[in-house]
């Protein structure tokens, strides 16, 4: 060879090539059935795996969509004091959403400042929570429409509240009427008395009467209506006042700051908004010298209570001089006695209450009536775990003289002897004057209406820890809880210490601070340090990119390392439901279960993050099952060649040429069906509406080739390797002595061990199947544990689930076809063996039991194999708990033994046409 000119051996190698080339075209002719189903699994494979990687990137842009449009809410960031994490915020990450109730100052003015003054801080916006004012207010109550001809009828009218849908009954006080029409009403002492025919004055309605607790009596007469006066009531009217208290939650805002952050600015309905310069005002000289504070008024009260008044028509034995007892001093056990009937129920709602509240507080200050007699601040509520993402608040109790007032007597709100859940503590203001002789404790001066409802609505999806101008509700979480409810959430009452808090109502500016923390106007007040909370917005934030998120980050730190207070990045938070076991109240309120909407804080962050984790998973997973059964058809289609192989082989064929003509086959094969996968991907990815550019569908083209490389290079070279005496006639049995068969199972049991190597091929395709299988659930749930339990999450979990679950079926179904190509070729090579245990008295039942025995036995080799792989690759992950690796592994061995079981029915349908002529001449 050594003596031959270059030309000669040039022209050799290219004699070589071109005979290789039309050998090859020759195998792909006369085989084409053989090609024609490599190159089916190869496309499936291709196309398969290109549109999997398009639906998750798809997925994966829609999921990255739903998260920037709701990855900022109002605000980025939230300051708060050091001291005001609760236990399971530490330890889970969640707040309550209703939680800025439970803040009462903590923050000086001098930090807010220095918050200002970091860069990147757009807008930083305080909140001062003073605490909950409670004016009292006199409700008139008229009983004209019930009244009779009787000259004397008794009356009592029972005031309650029903809150919490009328689960729970308030008691607020009586009046008993008595009305006559037998004689005058004069006035004796500023007080209503009956003027008798001897002209002797009984005073019935006598102040210094004994009355029952929280009552008093009303006198009216039909022969002088205008003594009406005398009960509040407007001339001819007949009734009672009843003293009413509607707690309101007052804060400080910096209107500016407010403005820029949720446009409070044009929530207005009324009046005029709060001015950055707005601080309390004093009355000019004369008369008593009061100072104000502008205060902002919502136009909503958010309560669920009403009042209702029962009028009962008292009966009075016969005989009985009821105006000479009313005159005694033991008219209050007379009146408590007398049994009545109801007549007569009013509902009314606590608007009104709240408004003639505002009216007192709309004009100028000039008496002590219209001074801040004090204000109560609440602590948060406490809880304790009843399990995963279930609570119980903790109860407390407060001092009944907690409700004293020194110039205005005993304010109790409504419920207030209800179950408590807060801390309550009273700031009582002082009627002293200071040296320029002004009331220390200031008025509240109306200054405009804004509505909450006009607020911008920030998406639901994201609501940070707190919605300042919101009311929290919690809606019903068990059938109990729902029919008691009906079906309605439960709101805040006017019991302060109960478990819901109202949001703020009443809003003064920052400046007017020192009028009402100033200690020597209200004791144990926080004039040092009275700002709640600050919440930021920083400049440049766009989503969830990295560089917003390193520039909230920067803010955040310098924040703390300026005020050193406390952090939290809100932006990217998600509500998070908890459910919440409230104990039966002291009022008629039924133990309830309730779902509460908590914020989980950083939800969008670990949303990606998982998502990120998921997808390279996912790439890779549905790739090597890919490649895995296009592996396993080639080593099957090398299998079925092994005798012809082996007569090339003893043709003087090389191991590199039989390598060259496989693999180039495979190639060959690949490449077609690329190309035709390029087409179907292109029409696929338009109908099924998914992000993939015209140009990356062409990938099919080199994935199909990749893929015929990567799984054809092992069957080329262990081709190469046959030798040519073993490969022309390999024996069907071993040369081993086996145990006597005597069942259909022992057999097929024997019968995947005959052939070691094909049985192993098998069941390393369903292997790899049902491990990509148990691996991808796996993720799948580590994916959902990581952002479920968020509004948020839960819905980007049900975004990406299909994707998630036809990467699956792929993974299983391919690992299913290789077992069933398998068993096709096994019952090919053993057909002789088939056709002889038919001739001797085998039926089809037994032969198709045979069959699926043998399925059955590599479907579970192989789904058991699987299970472990895919468990100990997701254990390496750590990203999911035991139970959720236990079901995973359980489900995808259940799968994968009923796809086998499925796709074995294929070539037990060969069985049926065997017979013997067809087989001995093919032997």
């Amino acid at each position: 060879m050594y003596g031959r000119p270059p030309e000669a051996f040039g022209q050799a190698w290219m004699e070589g090539f071109v005979s290789l080339v039309r050998f090859l075209a020759s195998q792909l002719r006369f085989r084409s059935a053989r090609a024609l189903t490599l190159g089916a699994g190869i496309l499936v494979a291709a196309v398969s795996f290109t549109l999997l990687t398009s639906a998750a990137i798809t997925s994966r842009l829609q999921v990255q969509s739903t998260v920037s449009h709701n990855f900022r809410g109002a605000y980025d960031i939230l300051v708060r004091p050091a001291d005001s994490f609760a236990p399971l915020e530490r330890e889970a990450g969640l707040v309550r959403q209703n939680y800025l109730g439970g803040i009462f100052g903590g923050i000086s003015l001098r930090q807010y400042e220095d918050v200002k003054r970091i860069p990147d801080v757009e807008v930083a916006a305080p909140i001062a929570n003073l605490g909950y004012v409670a004016p009292v207010q006199k409700l008139p109550v008229t009983i004209d429409e019930v009244l009779t001809r009787d000259p004397v009828q008794l009356y009592r009218l029972r005031y309650d509240w029903l809150a919490n849908n009328g689960l729970s009954r308030y008691e607020g006080g009586s009046v008993y009427v008595y009305y006559t029409s037998r004689h005058k009403m004069v006035e004796v002492e500023g007080f209503p008395a009956e003027e008798l025919p001897d002209g002797t004055k009984a005073q019935v309605c006598n102040p210094r009467n004994t009355m029952p607790e929280s009552s008093y009596l009303a006198c009216f007469s039909e022969r002088s209506p205008q003594a009406a006066r005398l009960s509040g009531l407007p001339p001819g009217r007949v009734g009672g006042e009843a003293d009413l208290q509607t707690p309101i939650l007052l804060a400080a805002i910096d209107p500016e700051q407010e403005a820029r952050l949720v446009g409070l600015d044009r929530t207005m309905v009324a009046g005029r908004y709060l001015r950055g310069s707005d601080d309390d005002a004093v009355a000019p000289p004369g008369g008593m010298r009061l100072r104000s504070v502008p205060i902002l008024a919502s136009s909503r009260l958010y309560l669920d209570q009403v009042l209702e008044t029962s009028v009962e028509r008292l009966e009075v034995p016969p005989g009985v001089d009821v105006a000479d007892r009313l005159s005694s001093r033991s008219a209050g056990r007379f009146l408590s006695r007398l049994r009545g009937r109801v007549v007569q129920r009013q509902t009314l709602s606590p608007v009104p209450i709240y408004e003639r509240a505002l009216e007192r507080f709309s004009g100028p200050s000039t008496d002590v009536g219209s001074l801040l007699a004090g204000y109560w601040s609440v602590s948060p509520v406490t809880y304790r775990s009843l399990g995963t993402d279930r609570l119980a608040p903790v109860p407390t109790s407060n001092p009944d003289d907690v409700w004293r007032l020194g110039f205005s007597g005993r304010v109790k709100p409504p419920g207030s002897d209800d179950v408590q859940y807060r801390t309550v503590r009273l700031h009582e203001g002082s009627t002293e004057v200071d040296l320029d002789e002004v009331v220390n404790a200031p008025a509240m001066r109306i200054v405009g209406r804004f509505d909450p409802e006009r607020l911008p609505g920030f998406n639901p999806l994201s609501l940070v820890p707190l919605e300042t101008y919101y009311p929290p509700q919690v809606e019903p979480a068990d059938e109990a809880s729902r029919k008691a409810l009906e079906g309605r959430p439960l709101r805040p009452t006017t019991n302060i210490g109960g478990y819901l808090a109202q949001p703020p109502l009443l809003l003064t500016t920052i400046r007017a601070l020192d009028a009402l923390t100033d200690p020597k106007a209200y004791r144990s007040a926080n004039h040092a340090a009275p700002v709640s909370v600050i919440r930021i917005r920083v400049a440049g934030v766009t989503g969830p990119d990295r560089v917003s998120r390193e520039r909230i980050r920067r803010v955040a730190a310098a924040v703390m390392a300026r005020t050193g207070l406390a952090v939290d990045v809100t932006a990217g938070s998600s509500p998070h439901p908890l459910r919440v076991d409230l104990p039966a109240g002291r009022d008629g309120q039924p133990p309830m279960q309730v779902n509460e909407g908590w914020v989980k804080k950083g939800a969008a962050i670990v949303i990606l993050a998982a998502l990120d984790r998921k997808s390279v998973a996912l790439f890779f997973l549905v790739l090597l099952a890919c490649a895995c059964f296009v592996a396993n058809g080639a080593f099957a289609a090398v299998r079925a060649r092994r005798a012809e192989i082996g007569t090339l082989r003893c043709l003087g064929w090389s191991a590199s040429r039989v390598f060259a003509v496989v693999l180039g086959e495979l190639v060959v094969i690949g490449l077609t069906a690329g190309l035709l996968g390029a087409v179907l991907a292109t029409a696929l990815v338009r109908l099924l509406h998914l992000r993939m550019a015209a140009g990356q569908t062409v990938l099919v083209v080199p994935v199909a080739v990749w893929l015929a490389v990567a799984a054809g290079v092992p069957p080329a070279w262990r081709a190469a390797r046959i030798d040519p005496l073993d490969a022309v006639r390999p024996p069907a049995v071993g040369a081993r002595a086996g145990r006597p068969v005597r069942s259909v199972g022992a057999m097929a049991l024997a019968n995947l061990g005959r052939v070691p190597g094909r049985t192993l091929l098998g069941v390393t395709g369903l292997v790899v199947g049902v491990a990509a299988f148990t691996t991808l659930l796996a993720i799948n749930f580590a994916f959902r544990g990581s952002v479920s339990g968020t509004l948020l999450g839960n819905l980007l979990a049900v975004q990406v689930r299909g994707v998630d679950f036809a990467s699956a079926l792929l993974a299983i179904g391919l690992g299913g076809l290789s077992v069933a190509d398998v068993l096709f070729l096994n019952f090919r090579e053993r057909n002789a063996e088939l056709v002889t245990l038919a001739t001797t008295g085998w039926g089809g039942r037994e032969l198709a039991r045979l069959g699926m025995l043998e399925g059955a036995g590599m479907g579970l080799l192989g789904s058991l194999g699987g299970m472990a792989l895919g468990l100990g690759a997701a254990a390496l992950l750590g990203q999911t708990a035991i139970g959720g690796l236990a079901l995973a592994g359980a489900i995808a061995g259940l799968v994968g033994v009923a796809v086998v079981a499925v796709l074995a029915l294929v070539p037990l349908r060969a069985l049926r046409t065997l017979s013997a002529p067809t087989v001995l001449a093919e032997e």
